[in-house]
């Protein structure tokens, strides 16, 4: 009676703990968006965009003062007996404002709305390029995920004949060759599957250690969907170098416009007198001090902007031409896996047919065990490759649509 209590207590405990388990909020795998966002925040170069922002803020602050450069204070002493109460004496105090001349407060002012659109294009790079090692490493993990797959069922069908084997074998159906084969079949499917797992183990560090997450995005394959080309002259990259471009055609005008010093206006106000007997006599003054600003001076830092203005454009120009031959590629490898794929599926027909003929054969006594092992193995291979195929046409898909400078949203 008290067992009967027992096994009653532990069934209602047991119902009640399922019911709370079921109950409990199932943990959301994260989106591929999501996953590239983390990503990206665990980036050594996320902290770039955040120190142009800086830089932006140096220039912009600059350009809203209302000097040309830094404010000074003059003092001066002058007289035959300085320290004494004998003789002429003058004493001056006066402080010296630098002022812009036209366009340099508005040149200051370019380069750091310049920096700001760059500072942004930089993170929209950023983030394309970690995408596109997200998204690789997680189709890596995929086609890896799916050999383990088809290897385990593999392996259990492997077992399975075995059983069958020596059961025909104790009945004297079938020799000890036989189940030795099966036995021996086994073993290298087990090994196949070993193989397979490990490949899927080493995947799932590259992919842990790159975005800090242990599931795959539950949108993966959405995004191997086919997408409408933009232009190219959106993408991330391009933009981010045209970016720097523009940047360093600011500069370059900046330079132009900073060859001459800034003139200072200065405001004194003087006390002297000649003699001794003389009483000190004050007086107020102001002086413009304007530059002459020789270009001899100023053509290193023009000739130097230039030189940065040059190699911006020619990245810009070069890159251009990369992304060109790389989603022609892309295309190209989208093209070679959908003719792969159409092959691995009629290699599966047929050799699944094959299988179904083979396994009859062997069950009337027409075929012998390794001949049907023979075919088992084909048709594993078919299927593990058709499984594989489809998979990477996905991928390939996935390929073209970063390369057209695709970000996943």
């Amino acid at each position: 009676m008290r067992v009967l209590m027992n096994n009653g207590f532990i069934g209602r405990v047991t119902c009640t703990t399922l019911l709370l388990l079921a109950m409990m909020p199932v943990a959301r795998a994260a989106s591929l968006a999501e996953t590239v966002q983390a990503a990206v925040e665990r980036h050594p170069q996320y902290p770039l965009h955040q120190a142009l922002r800086k830089v932006e803020s140096g220039y912009r602050q600059q350009a809203e003062s209302l000097f040309g450069g830094d404010p000074s204070v003059n003092l001066s002493a002058a007289g035959d007996s300085l320290g004494s109460d004998f003789g002429y004496g003058e004493y001056v105090a006066g402080v010296s404002l630098p002022v812009w001349l036209p366009g340099q407060r508005e040149a200051r002012r370019q380069i750091a709305d310049n920096l700001a659109t760059q500072a942004e294009l930089e993170l929209s790079r950023l983030t394309w390029e970690v995408a596109g090692e997200v998204l690789d490493r997680a189709w890596r993990l995929r086609i890896a995920q799916a050999g383990v797959k088809q290897a385990l069922k593999q392996w259990a069908a492997a077992r399975a004949l075995e059983k069958d084997v020596i059961h025909r074998f104790e009945a004297g159906e079938l020799t000890r060759n036989d189940l030795l084969l099966a036995q021996q079949d086994v073993v290298e499917t087990e090994a196949v599957y070993q193989e397979a797992l490990n490949g899927q183990q080493q995947a799932e560090l590259s992919w842990k250690n790159y975005t800090g997450l242990q599931e795959l995005p539950e949108d993966l394959q959405r995004f191997a969907q086919a997408e409408g080309a933009p232009e190219l002259i959106r993408h991330p990259q391009l933009r981010a170098v045209l970016a720097q471009a523009q940047t360093a055609q600011a500069r370059v005008n900046d330079t132009r416009m900073q060859r001459r010093a800034a003139p200072v206006v200065s405001f004194y106000a003087k006390r002297d007198r000649g003699a001794r007997n003389e009483a000190y006599t004050d007086s107020l003054g102001i002086e413009l001090s304007v530059p002459l600003g020789t270009r001899s001076h100023a053509a290193p830092a023009i000739a130097e902007a230039e030189a940065e203005l040059t190699g911006a454009e020619a990245e810009a120009a070069l890159l251009k031409r990369q992304l060109e031959l790389r989603i022609a590629n892309a295309e190209q490898e989208l093209h070679k896996a959908s003719q792969l794929l159409a092959l691995a599926q009629q290699k599966n027909e047929f050799a699944h047919a094959r299988l179904q003929l083979s396994q009859r054969a062997f069950e009337l006594g027409e075929m012998d065990l390794y001949q049907l092992l023979l075919a088992r193995q084909q048709a594993a291979a078919a299927a593990r490759d058709l499984e594989v195929r489809q998979l990477e046409r996905q991928y390939a898909m996935t390929q073209k649509n970063h390369l057209l400078g695709v970000i996943p949203q």
